[in-house]
């Protein structure tokens, strides 16, 4: 059965209600019915004691004193609420009874329950029957059997019982109505907030939710869908402008092929002409081929949950092998390096992504470094890390740009140093590679002085998974 919210909400109030009025009103027939004949008891043992007294035991026989003065007064007045009294011998045979009794008798009870009060039927009336004994030199000569009728209390309990089940479907239905209304009034702000989700969309991403006016559940809810659509908005805002810096990017290696290709085609070149003009097609196509593989590394660190090799490594060897790698780059601008180990501890970590981090960061220092400067690697435990500090000393960041190194395809100044290489991906690389391997991050910088560096490996065993 398919329900709307709010009818949910007010069946299951219903039935938790449903529940509690049924326990309160148990316990209120519980409570009257304790009441009731506690009443009665009561006026059974008054009226046990008051005619115990007008009982005498003689010679082992029990038997009523001034019986003509009880006659007399059962002829005289009329009883509303009547008493009925009975003797027994201690067999239970009968030895006299109240006048009212007539030709009836009470029921004997022989076993131990007959002395407690109990319900009986004396000439289809409900009775309140009790029986106490009677005896002599400590032995039992007989019982005095006294009851009252209960029919009043009988009236009044099955009174209060069907005004309890008559009431019960129509209380739980008054309930249901004004728990519907109040959950209708109550998820109204929902159906505002499904409203106003319902018109935005990717062109759209600019409207946010009202706020209601009370810190409830409702304003926590609202305020979280508009810090979702605050962070769509710019996730779609940074989508737009990486495409629009991605084409602009391809579309330079492409446009100098084309206008080599151009030239070429024009009129008949010499032999190194062509080649010269290969040779910068080729390292055209080397820049093309080297943006679209880091654009898919971008998109694999954006995509689901990478799996990491994880192995012990040196991060000092790391330095190492990435230097190797570079001293082409180092040799022709007679950069030197310094590494200093302040006692570096072995990392556990993804040798491909730690290698990948070093060399980009390396390669920056090495590319931004002015000829004939030095490159300080310092390498010192840190607490539970490793940090990894290189200091450069080349053109430094503005502080307006630093906030902006590592998003996609950003360079800073990149005009200023057109002669300076490079597509902007890398440090977005980096800092991909740095949150996938909960390494922490830092750099600063001063404008014509260089720029520092700061890398904190988790030492040991813990690796920090996505």
């Amino acid at each position: 059965m398919h329900l709307r919210f709010k009818d949910r909400i007010a069946l299951h109030y219903g039935l938790a209600t449903a529940a509690l009025v049924a326990a309160a009103y148990l316990l209120v027939f519980a409570v009257v019915h304790h009441r009731v004949y506690l009443d009665l008891d009561a006026n059974l043992r008054y009226e046990v004691a008051k005619h115990l007294q007008e009982v005498s035991v003689a010679g082992g026989t029990a038997r009523f004193t001034h019986r003509e003065e009880w006659e007399e007064r059962e002829h005289r007045e009329v009883q509303v609420d009547p008493v009925f009294i009975q003797l027994t011998d201690a067999q239970g045979r009968l030895l006299d009874r109240s006048p009212n009794l007539k030709g009836e008798q009470l029921p004997f009870d022989a076993t131990p329950a007959g002395r407690r009060p109990f319900d009986a039927q004396l000439r289809g009336t409900t009775i309140r029957q009790v029986q106490v004994r009677l005896s002599q030199d400590g032995r039992a000569v007989g019982y005095l059997l006294a009851a009252i009728s209960s029919e009043a209390a009988q009236h009044v309990l099955a009174s209060l019982g069907l005004v309890l089940l008559g009431s019960y479907p129509v209380v739980l239905l008054a309930l249901f109505g004004s728990a519907r209304r109040l959950a209708g009034r109550s998820i109204a702000p929902i159906a505002e907030i499904t409203a106003t989700t319902n018109r935005i969309t990717r062109s759209n991403l600019a409207e946010r939710i009202a706020l209601p006016p009370r810190p409830d559940e409702l304003h926590t809810l609202a305020s979280a869908i508009n810090g979702l659509l605050h962070r769509v908005e710019q996730a779609v805002a940074r989508e737009k402008q990486f495409t629009a810096d991605a084409s602009h990017e391809l579309r330079t290696p492409l446009a100098v092929l084309r206008g080599t290709l151009e030239v070429l085609l024009r009129k008949p070149r010499s032999a190194d002409e062509y080649v010269a003009s290969i040779q910068l097609g080729m390292s055209e196509i080397d820049r093309l081929t080297r943006l679209v593989e880091q654009l898919l590394l971008l998109a694999r660190f954006d995509g689901p949950s990478q799996r990491l090799s994880r192995q012990e490594l040196s991060v000092p060897g790391g330095v190492h092998e990435v230097l190797h790698r570079r001293r082409a780059d180092l040799s022709a601008k007679h950069i030197r390096v310094e590494v200093q180990d302040e006692g570096a501890v072995p990392i556990v970590s993804d040798p491909y992504l730690v290698d990948l981090i070093l060399d980009n960061v390396l390669a920056n220092a090495i590319k931004y470094s002015p000829a004939g400067s030095t490159i300080t690697v310092t390498l010192a435990p840190a607490g539970t890390r490793l940090r990894c500090t290189i200091a450069d000393q080349g053109i430094g960041i503005r502080p307006d740009d630093l906030a902006h190194i590592f998003d996609p395809l950003y360079r800073s100044e990149a005009l200023a140093h057109k002669h300076i290489e490079g597509t902007g991906l890398g440090l977005s690389i980096v800092a991909k590679a740095c949150d996938l391997l909960g390494i922490e991050r830092s750099v600063t910088s001063e404008l014509g002085h260089g720029t520092v560096f700061t890398l904190g490996f988790p030492a040991g065993n813990t690796l920090l998974l996505p």
